[in-house]
């Protein structure tokens, strides 16, 4: 990734050291950022930078102002705590330092890049072990950083009010080589702020990619363009301006939203010449068990909803009318997935059935204030939050000694109780989904009346 002044070209970089490049008497005497940011772009590809923040996006980037609304949430920065010279008699000068972005990749599963768990690197020191010369560990360097939520100004260009949440454990670190980490955050933040589907595949030539982050550390912005090249482990592109900051943010393609890279070095510059790179997923996918054992069943309703998103985007900007009935069929593909991990042919054709009633009679999609989506999930297909089971299973229903019939019975309530933790834990993932329901709606409304 970018920052100012790199010593090498497509060095990996931190976030740009402010006293190092003569701007930090100018955050003392409360220079905004916005204005900070502005005076740090040094390797840009082409002249200009072309990111905007993600609230405020018009759309004119090469992914549609849809898309991004759909893919930001999940997006997040990573910075420094701020009481290390409490914990550490040698806390360095990384103390609350604004230092990268990333992507939720399930409910508590965060996917960056290595570099910014690294022990030494753009000039910045980390903290010491107490009564030692030692840089802590990069175990310990995650420990002592979290992840803000949110950090991202509105429409009006207000800031809002981010969320803070602790990074628990470095579950995955540069391994095999490739730049790229794996942190487990407390709280669960992808219940609230959602995650993004991790691709099987790569990117091809001149695919449209989007990427969003905190370069300079400023609140979340959104840039696109073409894939350029894939080589070895790395993805390039010589269209997406990023700097210091943007370390980890995820690479999306603009027709799918997963994530089929992690952005982490910079190369272009304003002659136009050169490009940025990341890992390409499949690279990172290679060398990660984590991502090679990601329970996807549990994402079954926000792939849904990406489904729906990419739909969407589709419809915006092509005016394919198939592809508002393309949802339903998706929709149904994505939950028969997650049910088809056990071979019961009836509970496959009841689902296949209810879902087919379900979706038929869905409204037009003129009509905003859509019933079913309006409700708050309290107590989803009779499940039963108080027991957590559904309310079919709330006493036992077999008798036992009937054999073979018992067996079935057993199989049949653990399918049963597996769906039923599921359809709790994915509405919030129902609600968000309601949302950008009623916010493409709106948009249909306002496009065709």
């Amino acid at each position: 990734m970018e920052a100012a002044g790199p010593s090498q070209p497509d060095e990996p970089m931190l976030m740009p050291h402010l006293e190092r490049i003569g701007l930090e008497s100018a955050m003392q005497e409360g220079l905004a950022a916005p204005a900070i940011y502005s005076e740090i772009l040094e390797s840009l590809c082409g002249a200009t930078d072309d990111s905007q923040p993600v609230e405020q996006y018009n759309g004119s980037l090469g992914v549609t102002a849809a898309f991004v609304a759909a893919h930001q949430s999940p997006v997040a920065q990573v910075q420094w705590n701020d009481n290390l010279p409490t914990l550490y008699t040698s806390p360095g000068n990384v103390n609350a330092s604004r230092w990268g972005s990333g992507t939720m990749i399930s409910r508590d599963l965060f996917l960056t890049c290595g570099h910014l768990f690294d022990q030494t690197g753009g000039g910045w020191e980390r903290p010491r072990q107490n009564g030692t010369t030692n840089i802590i560990s990069a175990q310990e360097i995650a420990q002592n950083m979290h992840l803000n939520f949110n950090y991202q100004v509105d429409p009006d260009g207000i800031l809002r009010t981010e969320q803070r949440f602790a990074i628990a454990e470095l579950i995955e670190y540069r391994l095999g080589g490739v730049d790229m980490a794996i942190c487990r955050i407390t709280g669960n933040p992808g219940d609230t702020y959602g995650w993004t589907a991790v691709a099987a595949n790569d990117a091809a030539d001149n695919d449209m990619l989007c990427i969003m982050g905190h370069p300079a550390g400023v609140p979340k912005r959104i840039e696109a363009g073409p894939t350029l090249t894939l080589s070895g482990n790395l993805i390039r592109y010589n269209d997406i301006d990023t700097l210091g900051g943007n370390s980890g943010s995820g690479i999306l393609r603009a027709t799918s939203g997963d994530l089929v890279g992690v952005h982490t070095n910079g190369g272009c510059n304003a002659s136009g010449t050169g490009s940025n790179f990341g890992q390409r997923i499949s690279s990172v996918r290679a060398v990660s068990p984590t991502l090679q054992n990601l329970n996807t069943s549990t994402a079954t309703i926000r792939d849904i909803a990406t489904g729906f998103a990419r739909d969407v985007v589709a419809t915006t900007s092509t005016r394919d009318k198939s592809a508002i009935s393309d949802i339903a069929t998706s929709a149904i593909r994505d939950v028969l997935a997650t049910t088809a991990t056990r071979d019961k042919q009836p509970l496959t054709d009841i689902g296949t059935t209810v879902r087919r009633d379900v979706l038929g009679p869905t409204k037009p999609i003129d009509d905003v204030k859509h019933a079913g989506l309006d409700k708050q999930f309290d107590n989803p297909i009779g499940f039963d939050p108080g027991h957590g089971r559904p309310f079919v299973l709330a006493t036992p229903h077999h008798a036992p000694g009937v054999g073979r019939q018992e067996s079935q019975a057993v199989e049949y309530e653990e399918v049963l109780g597996q769906l039923g933790a599921a359809i709790m834990e994915q509405q919030r993932a129902l609600e968000l989904l309601a949302e950008q329901y009623q916010a493409v709606a709106a948009e249909y409304q306002e496009l065709f009346g």
